[in-house]
């Protein structure tokens, strides 16, 4: 089976990533390295699926609502993350909270609307108690990419940005600790926040290969949040570059403690993906009112929930 993710095989992301080559086979799953493309945006990794040359794809779910819009026969099948290693953090002394955002001198990195990074500020404002999302914010400049907000912090052409929160101390030894706050973190607020998605039509004629596909996702990420060993593992197979030991343990530590960072027994359910959808809808990302039958096609997660019971 041949799939797609749409990003780096970065630390935070790297469970769900490979599951399917880490445990497919406890499922009679037979997928390998080469099976499994990397790219780095989501309309390319939807065109290759829309024209049957990849079987699933990762897509941000808040992204994927979009496309949805306009695609009906795409549905997500399986959650990825609910959430990720992400912090909303400030290099400016005088920003110290959510509500400093809105001052017009202080310069903000966002994503493009409907980005994941984008979603996660938007509930950070919510939480905060403004009745506000990220479209709201005066001073804004897109940079979709983590990696490059943090060099964009680094170089001071920025006040606030979501990086990782194992770059965080990078940002504490440029401009000290006394001045780096870190104003949101992504793990408070879980949700679905990546997904893989396939096309009504395959998910119909394969039900036993997706439901196969999506228990190797769950279970990768129930044993790898569970076995720091087995994780550093994965990361010397399989991660993009050569994160060193306090970045792979870092990371680790943070999926540990939040079960929603890699799900391994649920994160599909409506209680989780209703918020989302009535949130793209009433942002105005969405002018469709989709439901959650519209975008979430049930049985093969379900099915999957039922392979990992059996085991």
């Amino acid at each position: 089976m041949k799939y797609a993710v749409t990003s780096p095989l970065v630390p935070p992301q790297l469970p769900p990533y490979v599951g399917p080559l880490v445990t497919g086979e406890d499922f009679g799953l037979s997928t390998d390295r080469d099976n499994l493309q990397v790219l780095n945006d989501t309309p390319s990794a939807l065109q290759l699926l829309l024209s049957g040359k990849i079987s699933a794809t990762s897509a941000a779910f808040i992204g994927f609502l979009k496309a949805r819009e306009t695609q009906d026969q795409l549905r997500t099948f399986c959650p990825v993350q609910g959430t990720t290693s992400g912090q909303i953090v400030s290099v400016n002394a005088d920003v110290t909270t959510i509500d400093d955002l809105f001052d017009s001198s202080v310069r903000v990195l966002v994503e493009s609307p409907g980005g994941p990074n984008d979603y996660f500020m938007s509930l950070a404002m919510q939480a905060a108690g403004l009745d506000k999302t990220s479209e709201d914010l005066p001073n804004t400049t897109i940079v979709e990419d983590q990696e490059q907000r943090l060099s964009a912090l680094l170089a001071g052409n920025a006040d606030v940005g979501a990086v990782w929160d194992y770059d965080v101390p990078k940002l504490q030894d440029k401009f000290g600790a006394d001045n780096v706050t870190v104003l949101s973190s992504f793990t408070d607020s879980p949700t679905v926040y990546l997904s893989f998605v396939s096309t009504e039509k395959w998910l119909e004629d394969n039900p036993d290969t997706a439901a196969k596909f999506c228990a190797s996702v769950l279970e990768a990420n129930g044993r790898i949040s569970a076995d720091l060993d087995l994780y550093k593992q994965t990361v010397s197979e399989y991660a993009t570059g050569e994160p060193t030991d306090e970045i792979v343990e870092a990371v680790w530590n943070t999926a540990h403690e939040t079960p929603a960072m890699w799900p391994s027994t649920g994160g599909l359910e409506q209680d989780i993906v209703e918020p989302v959808i009535d949130y793209a809808i009433e942002s105005g990302l969405i002018a469709t009112e989709l439901t959650y039958d519209d975008v979430i096609a049930e049985q093969p997660y379900l099915d999957a929930l039922e392979l990992l019971d059996s085991k």
